[in-house]
């Protein structure tokens, strides 16, 4: 017995840990926080706090692992619950201090952003909001139009003469039972009519009470629940039991509200099979105003019947959302709903895209008949943005102190215009300046001004007119901006720009300076000639050579550029790395040799790579440029191929001498044969033979170094490669060959052998 106990234990503690090790490192998707015991749920609080997370962080974290918005909040509800019962069997660091502020605490919703994404439905994010707690308050002087039924518990207290309270519950027929007085029905009561029944009952046996000196006082004890029932376009439907206190709105939190095919203008509550209140949601939702308070009774029925017409609202407006619209209500009560306009919104007028069968109509609808037009199912209302528009003023830009926009008065002139800038720059171009003009009827027209008369002569100005724009040009904004070019071996080539006095030092300078490599004894400057003559020229530029020492100190750094000169400053011609070579396979030292003469061999290279091993096949050579095998054949042309300049970034591999023979492909049985012969035929042999759908004609030897040789005929004879050791013998298979014979071919000739059976017949008759 003490085995399985123990058994029992281990198993509990194994499950216990597996899922507190869960909850905290795997998906808490689908985890039901009602469903754990009271120390899994300390445990999980005990190892967060252990991380040294704040109750905020916690909550993102399990929020993040897949537990809904919903299940946090029940967490959160329950562990303060039991944060008293457990301080005997927990640290103390574990718990919650400030248990409202934990509790109201919704910073984890905002850090969770994806958890609700926002409806572009107005109203709808209100029920969705996982902190959203809407229980009815029990704590309230009982409703004298509560309706008693089974289950309530009446507190009924005398006062005065008499004192005494009696706890009475409704049974199932309806009846209190009181002592001295006997059964009382109060089903179907209200508690003011409870009260004067239950007096007129009492008086017999408290005579005291019909003389008014015993008071009556009857309130509602326990509250009974009532069933309730919930259909329609709503997040969750079915049958809710609930407080019989509970009001509508309690049942819409619970519900999770109308999904976004519902409508919040139109909840209906039916009772008897009658429809008795329908309720609209957007007057509590706009300005907090609650409808009347509508107690529920047992079987009631909540129906959320779909939205019937919606309207897009966007643009300048507040809230552009898509919001419902009751069947009268107009543009203007649509324009609330949305906040109204906001502060650039264009609010003499607002456009409207409505549908007409297939097509789509455009409307301007003018303010005031905002209250007038009643939009319809689906339209789409969008408020402008405002363009600024200005009566009053005037324009000056360019070579001025402060260019920008000046307030226009009667009478203004250009001088004293020029003086609310603060005047011209020393740059300005005083030949010209233009005033650009807008008449009434916007033509457009051009003024030109002469600023040096403007500035010498007293009596001359120039009056300006409302939105007026003056430039004042710029030198500089008249003249081509000039470059030089500087390339080749410096630090930082490139166009850069050309002032007077600009000499080859500073151009060095400007650009960072020579690089390591630069021949600066050979620097290279074009000159563009300057030739305007008509003329077709052959020489367009003039090139100078330029010798400049390393300090930029000696005359020809002092040399003095123009425009758009091209100055190259070219590498040195032997300072460079040439390349490396790759050695691989049979040497004493294998691997990557920079090349040290531009006329380095295959022999050097291998010189370097300290010679052959006693293993290797020299014959075998094999040689790459760019990934491609170069074709060297050492057994014939050793001296030659050997000769064979390297190259940057070639690679050289020297075979093992393998003393074996491969022998692939249409055979018998393909092997690796030790070499003893040269013989061709011979390996065939040794390996079978070959095979009905093999072609010994087309066989050929691939040789180490990566030649390959061909079986070849003359006459009537054939002559087979000569195989020396590490070959391999490719014996290939040849394919079927289609029959040329088709269907329709055959179709024909038996037509024709038809046709001559009949003719035959025929004369023979």
């Amino acid at each position: 017995m003490k085995r399985l106990f123990s058994r029992a234990f281990c198993l509990l503690a194994i499950s216990f840990f597996s899922f507190a090790t869960t909850i905290q490192a795997q998906d808490l998707k689908g985890i039901k926080i009602g469903q754990l015991s009271d120390q899994q749920m300390m445990q999980v609080w005990q190892q967060y706090s252990a991380k040294g997370m704040s109750e905020s962080e916690a909550m993102k974290a399990m929020i993040q692992k897949g537990l809904s918005p919903t299940e946090v909040g029940a967490f959160k509800r329950r562990l303060l619950s039991l944060q008293e019962m457990q301080k005997s069997k927990f640290s103390a660091k574990a718990f919650i201090k400030d248990t409202s502020m934990f509790l109201n605490d919704s910073s984890w919703i905002n850090e969770v952003p994806l958890i609700h994404p926002s409806s572009k439905y107005y109203g709808y994010d209100f029920f969705s909001n996982p902190n959203t707690n809407f229980q009815p308050n029990l704590n309230i002087a009982t409703p004298q139009n509560y309706i008693l039924g089974v289950g309530d518990q009446l507190t009924i207290s005398l006062y005065g003469m008499n004192e005494t309270e009696i706890d009475a519950r409704v049974n199932k027929d309806g009846n209190i039972k009181i002592e001295y007085v006997g059964l009382i029905n109060v089903n179907g009561l209200t508690i003011e009519q409870a009260k004067q029944k239950i007096a007129s009952k009492m008086a017999n046996s408290y005579p005291a009470l019909a003389m008014g000196k015993t008071k009556l006082n009857v309130s509602l004890g326990n509250v009974r629940t009532i069933r309730i029932s919930v259909v329609g376009e709503v997040e969750r439907p079915g049958g809710y039991q609930v407080s019989a206190v509970a009001s509508v709105f309690n049942v819409l939190y619970l519900t999770g509200g109308p999904t976004e095919k519902g409508s919040l203008r139109s909840v209906q509550l039916v009772r008897d099979n009658k429809v008795i209140h329908n309720i609209d949601l957007y007057p509590f939702l706009q300005k907090g105003l609650m409808p009347e308070n509508i107690r529920l009774q047992d079987q009631d029925v909540l129906v959320f019947v779909p939205a019937s017409k919606r309207v897009e609202i966007a643009g300048q407006v507040k809230r552009p959302l898509i919001y419902e619209l009751l069947p009268n209500e107009n543009l203007k009560q649509a324009l609330e709903f949305a906040g109204g306009f906001n502060d650039t919104a264009f609010i003499d007028r607002i456009k409207i895209v409505q549908r007409n069968g297939r097509e789509k109509l455009y409307k301007d609808i003018e303010a005031n008949t905002f209250a007038n037009y009643i939009p319809q199912q689906g339209d789409s209302i969008y408020a402008d943005k405002m363009e600024p528009a200005f009566e009053n003023k005037v324009t000056i830009t360019g070579a001025l102190v402060r260019p920008g926009l000046y307030g226009f008065t009667p009478n203004l002139g250009l001088k004293a215009l020029l003086k609310k800038a603060d005047g011209l720059r020393a740059d300005a171009f005083l030949s010209r300046a233009v005033i650009k003009r807008v008449s009434a009827n916007k033509e457009r027209s051009m003024v030109s001004v002469d600023l040096n008369k403007l500035n010498n002569e007293a009596n001359y100005d120039l009056l300006l007119q409302p939105e007026d724009s003056i430039q004042i040009f710029a030198k500089q904004d008249l003249e081509d901006q000039q470059y030089i070019t500087i390339d080749g071996n410096v630090r930082n080539p490139g166009k850069i720009l050309f002032r007077k006095g600009m000499t080859i030092e500073d151009l060095i300078a400007m650009s960072g300076g020579f690089a390591s490599d630069a021949a600066y004894h050979r620097i290279e400057l074009s000159r563009l000639q300057k030739d305007r003559s008509d003329v077709l020229s052959n020489k367009l530029v003039e090139i100078t050579k330029l010798n400049v020492d390393a300090s930029l100190s000696n005359s020809d750094a002092k040399f003095e550029l123009t425009p758009q000169d091209y100055i190259y400053v070219p590498r040195l011609l032997n300072n460079k790395f040439l390349g490396d070579v790759k050695v691989r396979g049979e040497v004493l030292f294998p691997g990557n040799f920079a090349l040290e003469r531009r006329d380095e061999t295959i022999k050097d290279i291998i010189t370097r790579a300290g010679g052959l091993t006693q293993y290797s096949s020299i014959e075998d050579l094999q040689v790459f440029r760019h990934g491609t095998r170069i074709g060297v054949n050492l057994e014939q042309n050793a001296s030659k191929d050997m000769a064979l300049l390297m190259l940057p970034g070639d690679s050289l591999y020297i075979s093992r001498n393998d003393p074996f023979v491969e022998i692939l492909g249409g055979v018998y049985n393909p092997q690796l044969i030790r070499f003893e012969s040269s013989s061709f035929k011979s390996y065939i042999s040794a390996a079978g033979g070959v095979k009905n759908k093999a072609s010994l004609a087309k066989a050929y030897i691939q040789y180490g170094n990566g030649i390959n040789r061909k079986t070849t005929r003359f006459l009537f004879m054939k002559f087979y490669p000569t195989v020396r050791p590490g070959s391999k013998i490719i014996v290939p298979d040849v394919p079927e060959k289609e029959s040329t014979f088709s269907i329709a071919q055959f179709s024909a000739i038996t037509t024709i052998v038809s046709g001559l059976i009949t003719l035959a017949a025929i004369l023979k008759k």
